[in-house]
């Protein structure tokens, strides 16, 4: 055959093998742009073509905030006139319970963990599982870290700091639970006045930095209010971020915040600290909110303390607020909360065998009381106090150098008991209580009485099966000053409840391509 005859062949063989070509990348393009049959997708057999999951973490964060701190601590001019922190002292506690297989508290933010604390337990061989650390701080934050076997009731951790001064710019006690990390997280604080500094310190413990929206409610106007600063705030990774909310929404008679992060789970506590001139009227940590509800209660009032109380309601409502003692509710005041304005009621001195303040509303609010005490000279200390939750498992710790007193309080319209589990700061078992509530009443417990000869009571689990008990612990110091220093703070009990979280599963062909 000739060159001549094979040359049409080849030409036809490479016209073929181009249109072939194309063919395929077209087929390929189509596929890859264009959904698939249904039939190649698998099926998702669930009620409304969706699967509906449950997930708890066995991981979680709690940031622990620095000492009590000035805004304003420079040196400048007369030393007579200088801020000062004085005689401060700081200690935490920190404890775990149920089936934690690791906890401990670092330095936050810190390169070294030569500084880290782990909780242990001194006696293994006992049921309880409870592990135990303190320490003393001298300034900067704490990051407590923690590791589960199982996400269950009645696991978890919980931490608490306590500072106290009888000199300086800061004499009283101040007192913070830890926090946990959570995507939004909400505040009511008091009165913005001149004297007063509100420090909002929001920590990422996160490897990557994130900004967080603060919104920011007040007294005068009903909705949002602009700020005179930034209403966002970038926060760094392993990192604090702070705001001055008294300059951001000064002359306000109290505040309702949030604090929101779109992707990174942040904590976020307030600096209060409150001055008239050069006398100290006292500070006090303001820690994030629980959940809005028709009943809540403030536990860890007593009678001669001057109460205020903040409400905050996304509604209209009307409520009630009682006074809860050993034997009921003592009516103190009938009002309406107006809707995305904060409410401030001034009720004056706590009468005679008061325990907290009761919420009975028609729909659902957030609660804060400040209650203070005075001292000499004009000195006073606060304690800002938030609405206690009430679930099946709760427990907080007592830092060295202060004195507690547990309140427990009913917030239902039936009797009811809790069981009280004291432990002492290595972890070990002293006493459990079980204590009976009369229906919308209260009870008090000195930690003392919960104390073996030999051991004070450092950490406090309570189980409450009807959850319907609130409950928290107040701080003093004796003899502060030589008793001439007022000194108070409170700490609510913190959730053993596991974190969950529900993920749907959906058929969605659309999304194979």
């Amino acid at each position: 055959m000739s060159a001549n005859a094979s040359t049409p062949r080849r030409v036809a063989r490479v016209i073929i093998g181009l249109i072939t070509m194309i063919v395929l990348v077209a087929l390929f393009a189509a596929l890859m742009v264009l959904p698939g049959p249904s039939t190649w997708v698998d099926k998702v057999a669930a009620g409304n073509n969706a699967i509906d999951r449950t997930v708890s973490p066995t991981q979680s964060d709690a940031y622990c905030p620095a000492p009590m701190a000035l805004a304003d601590s420079g040196t400048y001019g007369d030393s007579a006139f200088q801020a000062t922190v004085g005689d401060l002292t700081t200690q935490a506690r920190y404890a775990s319970f149920g089936s934690v297989y690791s906890a401990s508290a670092a330095e936050f933010g810190g390169k070294s963990s030569s500084d880290s604390v782990a909780l242990k337990d001194a006696d293994t061989t006992d049921e309880d599982d409870v592990k135990t650390a303190s320490e003393a701080i001298d300034q900067g934050s704490r990051l407590l870290d923690t590791r589960m076997l199982t996400a269950q009731t009645g696991t978890g951790t919980a931490g608490a700091i306590a500072s106290w001064a009888s000199e300086g710019d800061l004499k009283g006690v101040s007192a913070a639970s830890c926090v946990t990390t959570a995507l939004r997280e909400s505040f009511l604080l008091p009165s913005t006045a001149t004297g007063t500094t509100q420090q909002l310190i929001v920590a990422n413990p996160s490897t990557k930095p994130t900004t967080v929206d603060i919104a920011v409610w007040g007294t005068t106007v009903a909705g949002r209010l602009t700020l005179s600063t930034q209403s966002s705030l970038v926060v760094p990774a392993s990192g604090e971020g702070m705001l001055e909310l008294s300059a951001a929404a000064s002359n306000q008679n109290g505040l309702y915040v949030t604090v929101s992060s779109k992707e990174t789970p942040v904590s976020a506590v307030v600096r209060v600290v409150s001055m008239d001139g050069l006398t100290s009227k006292g500070s006090d940590f303001a820690t994030p909110l629980g959940t809005a509800s028709n009943a809540s209660v403030v536990p860890s009032i007593r009678e001669g303390d001057a109460v205020t109380a903040y409400l905050f309601a996304e509604a209209d409502t009307r409520t009630t607020l009682s006074w809860i003692t050993g034997h009921g509710l003592v009516e103190a005041k009938d009002l309406t909360v107006n809707a995305g304005k904060v409410s401030v009621v001034d009720l004056g001195d706590a009468p005679k065998d008061a325990l907290g303040l009761v919420s009975s509303a028609e729909d659902k609010l957030f609660l804060t009381a400040k209650t203070t005490r005075s001292g000499d000279d004009g000195q006073a200390d606060f304690a800002l106090i938030n609405a206690g939750a009430a679930v099946e498992f709760s427990g907080l710790t007592l830092p060295d150098g202060v004195t507690g007193t547990i309140t427990l309080a009913n917030l239902a319209n039936t009797e009811t008991s809790a069981t009280v589990h004291a432990y002492d700061a290595k972890g070990n078992a002293l006493k459990s209580r079980e204590v009976k509530l009369g229906a919308n009443a209260g009870t008090s417990i000195p930690a003392s009485e919960l104390a073996s000869d030999d051991a004070d009571a450092a950490v406090i689990l309570v189980e409450d099966q009807s959850k319907h008990v609130g409950w928290g612990v107040r701080f003093t110091r004796d003899k502060l000053g030589d008793g001439k220093v007022a000194g108070l703070a409170a700490i609510g009990a913190t959730p053993l409840m596991p974190a969950t979280a529900h993920i749907w599963a959906r058929n969605d062909s659309s999304i194979v391509r």
